[in-house]
């Protein structure tokens, strides 16, 4: 049986081009990890390659299981066994564990994971004397980890302003303390690996005449230091096959240096082009609208996707009054889905930041549907957003001894684990809350001169923020941003985690102007008893099951039935960041990945207005939707939304009946939200959620409802 016969033609040449250096640019849904597998699959049965002669390389833990899984199926266990199939990562220990004793190094060493650099990086700074506000451990990690994928040592720096020169200092110590430790972080696996093989060419040597095939995916993702490893394990046969595509080049915040795809001609003379362009995956639509796009691009190789699916449904195009209502069209795509046959499962809701996920999984809740957060916990668990909604609960409850031990040290104020012990115990002792000890710690001893005062002066600034409790409730939570050190803290730890917290941050601000907006109070007691019934409906939630809610980033290499991409304006898609940065290219790269993410239907939304940081703000749609042909477009936007909300969660409602989401008002209970019904008529029950007061339900005949205003059923 001709083991090729079940792929296309380029993917056949893909797998049949096996001397010298060759690129195989796969698109999209184009059957890249079965081509990758068939090739190897080739070269060991028809070309009489040895297994134990062929090193792949991937970039995740699971991209190597999935590709030896498939090669067992075609040939095996006994020969993926006798590969070399991991992460650069991976290789790069088992290449380190025999000969990094030519460095220095007893081959014993350790791997220091994120929380053991972070914690050898804080006794640098402490041993410098620095102070870690100014200088936080994380944002002179992140700074290192450039430098050394980016092959700069402590001694070639060539950063003189002067947190660099700060950085170069810590670096510096650093690397002495991981040496004295005779531990590796990540970083270092690869950097020293590529000295080994630099430096030591008998080493080299073995691996020339070892490894006679060498396999690389996900091209597009690699930076300097994994592109030298590549270049000097391969010069030996120079039988180079990398597989990637340009057009999801998104990962440069991480390092990913896309010129390595770009010039992989100039760097490797000779070397085959080889375009996957079917897709198996979208419809003609999706994939047209999609390549429509991305030609936007100036930095780009050029390819078109194409499928032998003809049509396809067009792209629904929808723009809300605010992220609210879009979150509610969102819900009721799904239902509508629902209702049709799929499963929530078959769905996914796509953004740009995490922070846009909180209104989403609001409206989730609030309509029933189960949903499964990727890539980052739910919004009420994410630690920033607990950390500020501690400082809240203090200052409306000073008695919260839990809130007040969950930051008391936190923006670091001098309030270590010591110091906390001798307050605990003094307002123990005392028989007063740990609040009234902070106040107090002039008196209590035990206490550092600098840990009295600190103390003293955090009791102060919740004085302060007391005093103000009665006013602008969305400037109270920014003023306890702002003056807390949090958001400092983690602007000062640079990278992209640190802007998503300062994002998360930013939506909780926003949410208590939404709260201030639709409640028509500023209340604080009552906004914390509104998060925690809506935080106690998140817990609730299946998290085995549900609609997929995640960001572009981490859809990558996933498809579903039915997407919904929300946030498509100019600001958020693409990010206000990234139009600063002259970066919009990747931006549109990262549009393209989320568009082809649907294999049937997509929907894409964006909201008239968004408040960002407690601002209301209007934004223009985004550039990328302008970018995709009108004729591949219907405007959802004149759709009777309430009819199909309605016959989504309930049917039999008569004219002039209620829809989830109303604010009701009840002569008890005040205001609420409706969040589901069922019935008609007579039987007709609503639940309500109030804030502060639970979650409720009534039959409507004898609830003696309110409304805010009057709503017509059509």
């Amino acid at each position: 049986m001709d083991l090729l016969a079940q792929l296309n033609e380029p993917q056949r040449k893909a797998c049949t081009q096996t001397r010298g250096p060759v690129l195989i640019l796969a698109g999209a849904g184009s059957g890249k990890t079965r081509t990758l597998t068939y090739r190897v699959a080739h070269l060991i049965e028809n070309v009489g390659v040895d297994p134990s002669a062929i090193l792949a390389f991937t970039f995740t833990n699971k991209a190597a299981r999935e590709m030896l899984e498939r090669i067992d199926e075609l040939m095996g266990t006994e020969v993926s066994r006798r590969m070399w199939v991991g992460t650069f990562h991976a290789i790069s220990v088992r290449i380190l564990r025999r000969d990094i004793d030519r460095l220095g190094f007893s081959r014993q060493f350790v791997i220091y994971d994120a929380d053991e650099q972070k914690s050898v990086m804080r006794t640098v700074v402490r041993d410098l004397g620095w102070d870690e506000k100014k200088f936080a451990p994380a944002a002179l990690l992140a700074a290192v980890s450039r430098a050394k994928n980016s092959f700069i040592g402590p001694k070639n720096w060539n950063d003189v302003s002067f947190f660099g020169r700060k950085v170069q200092e810590a670096y510096t110590r650093y690397q002495e303390r991981l040496i004295a430790l005779n531990a590796l972080d990540f970083d270092d696996l690869i950097g020293y690996t590529v000295t080994l093989l630099e430096q030591h060419p008998d080493v080299l040597k073995r691996y020339h005449q070892r490894f006679q095939h060498v396999l690389v995916d996900e091209y597009q993702d690699t930076n300097l230091a994994q592109y030298r490893m590549i270049e000097a394990i391969a010069r030996g046969s120079g039988n180079l096959c990398v597989v990637g595509d340009d057009d999801q080049a998104i990962y440069a915040w991480r390092g990913a240096d896309m010129r390595n795809i770009l010039e992989f001609q100039k760097h490797f003379a000779g070397a085959t082009v080889i375009r996957l362009e079917e897709n198996y995956r979208s419809t003609a639509v999706i994939l047209e609208a999609a390549n429509a796009v991305v030609k936007h691009n100036r930095e780009r190789l050029g390819k078109a996707l194409w499928t032998s699916r003809q049509g396809g449904a067009k792209i629904r195009w929808y723009r809300s009054a605010d992220e609210e209502s879009e979150a509610w069209y969102a819900a009721e795509i799904i239902h509508e889905a629902v209702g049709r046959g799929l499963s929530p499962g078959d769905c996914a809701i796509l953004y740009r930041t995490n922070a846009q996920s909180r209104a989403l999984e609001m409206a989730l809740t609030r309509a029933g549907i189960g949903y499964r957060l990727v890539g980052g916990k739910r919004f009420y668990e994410r630690k920033e957003v607990k950390d500020l909604l501690a400082y809240l609960k203090v200052i409306f409850n000073p008695l919260d001894d839990v809130s007040l031990l969950r930051i008391i040290n936190f923006p670091r104020r001098g309030l270590g684990d010591v110091a906390t012990r001798h307050l605990v115990e003094a307002s123990q002792a005392q028989g007063i809350p740990l609040y009234d000890a902070l106040g107090e710690a002039a008196m209590i001893s035990g206490l550092t001169s600098s840990a009295q005062k600190s103390a003293v002066e955090l009791w102060a600034q919740f004085q302060a923020w007391r005093d103000q409790v009665d006013e602008d409730l969305a400037e109270l939570v920014r003023r306890v941003a702002e003056e807390s050190g949090l958001r400092q803290q983690f602007e000062s730890e640079g990278g992209h985690e640190a802007e998503e917290r300062m994002e998360n941050l930013g939506e909780l601000i926003s949410e208590a102007k939404r709260f201030m907006d639709s409640e028509g109070v500023s209340d604080l007691g009552e906004f914390l008893g509104f998060l925690a019934l809506v935080s106690d409906w998140e817990a609730t939630e299946d998290k085995g099951q549900g609609a997929w809610l995640m960001t572009v980033h981490s859809a990558k290499g996933l498809e579903f039935p039915l997407v919904v991409l929300v946030g498509m304006e100019e600001g958020v898609f693409p990010h206000m960041r990234s139009i600063a940065d002259n970066l919009v290219e990747e931006e549109r790269r990262l549009c393209y990945v989320a568009l082809t993410r649907a294999r049937d239907e997509l929907y894409v939304t964006a909201a008239e207005t968004r408040t960002m940081m407690g601002h209301t703000e209007a934004h223009a749609i985004s550039r990328f939707v302008a970018e995709i042909p009108p004729n591949l477009v219907e405007d959802a936007q004149n759709q009777d939304s309430a009819a199909r909300r309605r016959a989504a969660v309930a049917t039999g409602v008569p004219a002039g009946g209620y829809r989830v989401g109303d604010r009701l008002r009840h002569p008890r209970f005040g205001w609420g939200t409706l969040v589901s019904q069922r019935g008609s008529g007579d039987d007709l029950e609503l639940t309500i959620a109030f804030s502060g007061g639970g979650v409720r339900s009534f039959l409507a005949k004898y609830a003696q409802l309110g409304r805010e205003r009057e709503q017509s059923s059509g």
